[in-house]
């Protein structure tokens, strides 16, 4: 790697403007979404799907709509945290290559209170039918149950679901005050400040996340566990973040802002989604394998659900659709040191890559939730084009309202502005 002066202008007094365009497609994906949401709602409870819930409390439709509601919450929420340990990361490491890009995940970051509170409602709203440990009358018939419902039950899973929720929004609060201080004086202690708020934060967001994946995803089928499942859940929605974060410079640079971005920050950018999708691959691969090989039946049916053609067909192909192209997709896609640099290709792999890693959550949640009545239709479809056009429109006018697009007062900017890395 080797660092050089670029004599590129850069307009420090850039001051984003949503475009109409961009404004009137979002509208269209939101209103389109809520559309395909609402057909969809009207098929199931015309009887378009006849499918058996799986022996759940809730009829089908419903299942299937608070599975829907689950996913997209859980995606959404994701993508705001990971923006925030993105920013938490690079203060702990003492970064600067990414302070040019860091308006993005900023602005991703402040639709953490609203994801907090959706998700909130959803798990609470909905726990009759997404959690089967809910219910008395079948904690009462299962021995596995019974001796699990010292951690599983309502008030314990409130009340961790309120410490959690509360920590991030208050280590967020933090994060933001800081973040506003050095925009308007750089003052240097704002700086530590936040350096100091990273380090708490990554150990906080380290044991939390843990706890919110099992309690929020993983207990939606209470028989099963696994030791890596939080891992897999977070190597899920970090490359979800990194590729929306990717995706939304390209977006920027496009349009003629970020000046300060050079194309080593987007091909640093195209490293991390590259490396990411391997290590998602590894997780993926060591959590299916180790439970595979052992065949213990305790274990192996949450896969065998999501599997087996007699079983559920619904959800076979799915499954490996996302294994392949979250895989190989970004291993053949993204290997080449120079087509990192590709904004259009970037472009493209990110913008599939984000369905397909929403395909991975759907897969953790419906086939739990909604068993054989679940699927991929109009509803799904629906839930994911409303959530991620609401959550763009959300970032867009957010980044709108910062008084400049590239920060002013980083101590780390000139390291940023002459970032420079040439392949071999």
């Amino acid at each position: 790697m080797a660092h050089a002066q670029h004599t590129s202008s850069v307009n420090w007094q850039e001051k984003f403007i949503v475009p109409p365009t961009i404004r009137k497609a979002l509208l269209v994906f939101l209103i389109g979404g809520l559309s395909l949401i609402g057909i969809g709602l009207v098929q199931l409870l015309l009887g378009g799907h006849h499918a058996d819930s799986g022996g759940h409390h809730a009829a089908p439709w419903l299942s299937r709509l608070a599975a829907n509601a689950l996913i997209t919450s859980m995606y959404l929420l994701g993508i705001s945290i990971l923006s925030l340990f993105f920013m938490a990361v690079g203060y702990a490491a003492n970064a600067g290559w990414y302070v040019m890009l860091q308006r993005i995940p900023q602005a991703f970051t402040h639709f953490l209170p609203i994801g907090a509170v959706l998700l909130a409602l959803v798990t609470i709203g909905f726990s009759g039918v997404l959690y089967e440990w809910t219910h008395a009358d079948v904690v009462a018939k299962d021995a596995i149950l019974q001796h699990k419902k010292g951690y599983l039950n309502i008030p314990f899973f409130v009340g961790r679901l309120v410490v959690i929720l509360g920590g991030w929004l208050l280590f967020w609060r933090g994060f933001v005050r800081n973040w506003e201080k050095l925009d308007e004086t750089g003052e240097i202690r704002s700086f530590h400040t936040l350096r100091r708020l990273a380090a708490g934060f990554i150990v906080f967001f380290a044991l939390s996340w843990s706890v919110a994946s099992w309690d929020w995803l993983m207990s939606t089928s209470p028989h099963w566990f696994s030791t890596m499942f939080a891992v897999y859940n977070f190597a899920n929605l970090w490359i979800t973040t990194l590729c929306l974060i990717t995706l939304s410079a390209v977006f920027l640079k496009f349009h003629g802002y970020l000046t300060g971005v050079n194309d080593s920050h987007i091909h640093d950018l195209g490293k991390f989604v590259f490396a990411f999708s391997i290590f998602w691959t590894y997780i993926f691969y060591g959590q299916f394998m180790l439970i595979w090989y052992a065949n213990i039946p305790e274990e192996t049916f949450w896969f065998y659900e999501r599997i087996r053609a007699h079983v559920n067909p619904q959800y076979v192909p799915i499954f490996y659709l996302t294994l392949v192209l979250n895989f190989l997709l970004p291993l053949i896609g993204l290997m080449s040191a120079s087509i990192k640099r590709s904004k259009i290709w970037l472009a493209i792999v990110t913008t599939i890559l984000l369905f397909t890693h929403w395909l991975d959550t759907f897969m953790v949640v419906m086939p739990s939730v909604a068993g054989g009545a679940g699927g991929l239709g109009f509803m799904e479809v629906g839930f994911f084009l409303t959530g991620l056009s609401a959550f763009l429109w959300l970032a867009a006018n957010r980044l709108s309202k910062a008084p400049v697009l590239l920060p002013r007062h980083h101590p780390y900017l000139e390291e940023s502005v002459h970032h420079s890395y040439e392949p071999m």
